[in-house]
């Protein structure tokens, strides 16, 4: 870690952390860019830029480091900004709610069935011991816990919102938290109520960005003024929500510095038709037992394993303009009848993104049927 930062380094980084705020103006009439740029914002570019602030060495360490995340950030949100796509829907007409809300019931007793002899809402002091209980998964199990958390219960929670019935948002709130008993998953018991909280502001019309820089600030206020006894809130609030996307950033652009780059060889499809993967374990082992001598899974960002795993810096950029560019394709999908609802649905969607790259967003978080539902569907 860098002992101590001039200056200079510290203006810099004040004014590349400004910059990409510039871009906002272009995202404000789609609700979900507005919240996809906020998230990423506030939970992933901000802390990237300060943790490289305080870890690397000199003024140009420091600069040449930054800089490709600052370039891929305003590409990412300046093609998403871009004029909409002209695709051509095939307007069907959509399946009714029952079917999800029967799908999600058997998704549940599925996930009780298998987590039966497991399943406990434990403190966060334990929250790592259950965890490792909740990992040995079906594959069947693995993709309906994170359908669950990331997708098919946040729509649910949507749609309750939406459509104002009190019933299904209940049902999709408790939907999610059932997989905290699972694997003490503390998203699970976030998602909902975030998700709640943004409707509300945004049916009031107040800015998102401001909303939630407003409510992070104080949360962070909060969490460096508790009590000792409180330790475990404030790191949970502090490190594992704010500062966490930017040291696993770090973590992963010095391990591939030393060692081979994947090639995207890491998403399994590119792997299954090249057979390139260097490592013996998934990359979030493999870059967890470089530095520190533990089993655990080092899950991070779609920069750090899409980015830098792939192709370093340079990498970082490419990944960039592949969000931005499927961020432009579902802007395409998105008309004023199902803004709303798409909005607060890439809640969830904004922080599957910053634990796992975006093929496993797509595939493993289920946003892949998401757009399949916009092409196919009626708003």
């Amino acid at each position: 870690m860098n002992e101590g930062f001039s200056a200079v380094s510290f203006i810099q980084t004040f004014l590349f952390i400004c910059l990409p705020i510039f871009v906002k103006k272009d995202l404000s009439n789609y609700f979900f860019l507005e919240v996809l740029y906020t998230i990423f914002y506030l939970l992933l570019y901000v802390p990237i830029m300060i943790t490289f602030l305080n870890h690397y060495g000199t003024e140009w360490d420091i600069i040449i480091n930054q800089l490709p995340f600052l370039i891929g950030f305003v590409i990412m949100f300046k093609i998403a900004g871009l004029r909409k796509l002209k695709i051509k829907k095939l307007n069907l007409k959509p399946p009714k709610k029952e079917i999800l809300i029967v799908f999600t019931l058997f998704i549940i007793a599925v996930l009780f069935i298998e987590f039966r002899d497991t399943y406990s809402f434990v403190s966060f002091e334990d929250v790592y011991s259950q965890r490792e209980k909740g990992s040995n998964s079906s594959v069947i199990g693995g993709y309906f816990t994170l359908w669950l958390t990331y997708f098919i219960g946040p729509v649910l929670v949507a749609i309750g919102l939406v459509n104002k019935n009190k019933k299904i948002l209940i049902f999709g709130t408790l939907s999610v938290i059932f997989v905290y008993g699972i694997n003490a998953s503390k998203i699970a018991l976030f998602i909902p109520f975030l998700i709640i909280f943004l409707y509300y502001i945004k049916k009031r019309g107040k800015d998102i960005f401001k909303a939630l820089t407003g409510v992070f600030s104080l949360l962070c206020l909060i969490a460096y003024w508790l009590p000792a006894q409180y330790f475990m809130i404030s790191a949970v609030i502090l490190m594992r929500t704010f500062g966490i996307s930017g040291l696993l950033t770090y973590q992963y652009n010095e391990f591939f510095k030393e060692n081979p780059y994947t090639y995207y060889s890491h998403i399994n499809i590119v792997n299954f038709i090249t057979n390139n993967y260097p490592y013996d374990q998934d990359l979030g082992f493999v870059v967890s037992s470089y530095f520190f001598e533990s089993d655990n899974n080092a899950n991070a960002n779609f920069l750090a394993t899409d980015g830098i795993a792939s192709l370093g810096m340079l990498g970082v950029i490419i990944i960039s303009i592949i969000v931005g560019l499927y961020m432009l394709y579902t802007k395409s999908l998105v008309d004023s009848k199902n803004s709303l609802l798409v909005g607060l649905v890439f809640i969830s969607f904004s922080f599957i993104i910053l634990n796992v790259g975006l093929f496993t967003s797509l595939l493993s978080g289920g946003f892949l049927f998401l757009n399949i539902y916009l092409y196919l569907y009626k708003s």
